[in-house]
């Protein structure tokens, strides 16, 4: 079964800014039960997996990980994001993030924001968790130096151990995707892993997610994919990356304008 795309907003770091994001899902029109279901990520990194500070203001502490997805209530999809230089243990990782939450109406689901993760940890997670969605993020460091097609057949080694594929060359920097590369991307992969949903991310904001959907929407003849939106709703603190705080009333407008085009 193919898995729902989805309309996804990562980076919430307190109960409230998740209740805030889970309204604003509502008002928008995404619910559940909709053709795009919505998606609210939360970053994980093995820094706060193991207790360690970040000056990076999108995560939050492991232990306050339970509350938020807590107050979710079942309205979004929920995904941690999750990146780790410590590829050989990577199952055990996600084993120590997930003890306790893996549950209906908590989290089931996880992002990979890691350039080839390891086939046989990535099928590990599935074995233990095999209700949980898996996301290969296609990321810059990804896709440097292979075609579409290598990129594409790289990804179909995975087979059934991931359900999404998010083609997301900025990673949270708020760099725009190019479409054409992208949707190059985009169809090799709809060829050669018809089973995936396929998502788009890189720079969206409220001010261009109307024209950006409308021209994907052209180049794919449909609507059937995510997207997922992080640093382009935040207002910097300073220049340093992840400096910045989640601004909800750029939250409510993206989602506006992206429901008006993408239901």
């Amino acid at each position: 079964m193919v898995a729902k795309s989805y309309v996804g907003i990562t980076g919430p770091v307190t109960v409230q800014e998740t209740i805030d994001i889970c309204r604003e899902f509502s008002e928008a029109g995404y619910t559940m039960t909709t053709p795009h279901i919505p998606m609210l990520g939360f970053l994980v990194s093995y820094k706060t997996l193991n207790g360690e500070v970040t000056q990076n203001r999108r995560y939050p502490t492991l232990t306050e990980l339970p509350a938020l997805l807590g107050v979710t209530k079942g309205q979004v999809l929920t995904m941690v994001h999750y990146n780790s230089p410590e590829r050989d243990s990577l199952s055990e990782q996600v084993a120590r993030i997930f003890s306790g939450i893996y549950q209906p109406g908590l989290c089931r689901a996880i992002q990979l924001n890691m350039a080839w993760p390891d086939i046989t940890q990535v099928a590990q997670i599935k074995e233990t968790y095999p209700n949980m969605q898996i996301v290969f993020q296609a990321s810059h460091k990804a896709m440097d130096g292979k075609s579409p097609s290598e990129l594409a057949q790289g990804i179909r080694a995975y087979g059934d151990s991931i359900r999404y594929v998010l083609i997301d060359p900025s990673g949270g920097r708020g760099i725009p995707f190019d479409l054409d590369s992208s949707i190059a991307v985009y169809s090799e992969l709809r060829d050669l892993c018809p089973d995936l949903t396929i998502g788009f991310a890189g720079g969206f904001t409220a001010e261009n997610v109307i024209q950006r959907l409308i021209m994907t929407m052209q180049k794919v003849r449909g609507s059937d994919f995510c997207i997922d939106a992080e640093g382009g709703l935040r207002d910097k603190v300073t220049t340093a990356y992840g400096d910045d705080l989640l601004s909800i009333p750029k939250v409510r407008e993206y989602l506006q304008s992206a429901s008006s085009v993408l239901p």
